[in-house]
């Protein structure tokens, strides 16, 4: 019996170079989702996105923040995280509104708190992240995405929801704050890295003064991640009283 060898496409694949894949890869940027889905067939692609080609994406489009963020040791999180920060809102829910602002989860318009593409993708400036913090935290590097932000326009106001990362976040005095203020801890996952725990910039009180409250809601959310990435939002005027 005369059988018909079967070729194993796998193992052909297996057998191109990464500088083969890479090229492939590096041509597939018009929908970012696409790594996003790759990373997930097999551990090969997920490395060499994660590690190279979130990398030179980083380094094209926002080049400042990941030079800034890479000389002094490895970018917090990983380099595809910090991607994920510039291109993804974090979404209200990890911006710290709180779930009670929609008594009715039925309703048709399905509310978004999960991480999406934001709105405007404009990069990232130290001066408005300073803008944000305490005197006495004006040392530490902050980095938050530029306005205006991901506009949500919710029942009975308006968030604009911004994102940032902290240059070097282990060594800021930031986040000596946050890690004695023990009430300031929340077990909530952080948008854009695997971390499990933030903590509350409001109730530690690492933001400027003035930044109070509104009709009894914090002007300012913002929550900080162990790896130093912020999640947060304004809060506008009530769209009604």
């Amino acid at each position: 019996m005369v059988t018909t060898p079967t070729t194993n496409t796998t193992d052909n694949f297996s057998l191109l170079p990464d500088d083969t894949v890479l090229d492939i890869l590096t041509r597939l940027i018009s929908d970012p989702r696409d790594w996003s889905r790759l990373s997930c067939v097999s551990s090969r692609f997920s490395n060499l996105i994660r590690s190279i080609c979130c990398r030179s994406w980083c380094c094209h489009f926002i080049p400042n923040l990941a030079a800034d963020l890479s000389i002094v040791r490895h970018v917090p999180g990983g380099w595809a995280a910090l991607r994920k920060l510039s291109i993804c809102c974090p979404g209200l829910h990890h911006a710290g509104v709180l779930l009670d602002e929609y008594p009715n989860p039925k309703c048709s318009r399905r509310p978004i708190w999960e991480p999406h593409f934001a709105s405007a993708q404009r990069g990232f400036s130290r001066e408005e992240g300073s803008k944000l913090l305490a005197s006495r935290f004006r040392g530490d590097c902050l980095y938050v995405s530029q306005w205006p932000g991901c506009v949500h326009a919710e029942t009975r106001r308006k968030y604009l929801l911004f994102r940032g990362v902290f240059k070097d976040f282990k060594e800021t005095s930031v986040w000596k704050a946050v890690r004695d203020a023990k009430k300031s801890r929340i077990e909530a996952k952080c948008a854009f890295c695997d971390g499990k725990e933030t903590w509350d910039l409001h109730s530690a009180f690492c933001l400027r003064r003035g930044l109070d409250f509104h009709q009894g809601e914090p002007v300012v959310r913002a929550f900080v991640c162990e790896n130093g990435h912020v999640s947060g939002a304004w809060v506008e005027k009530p769209m009604y009283l």
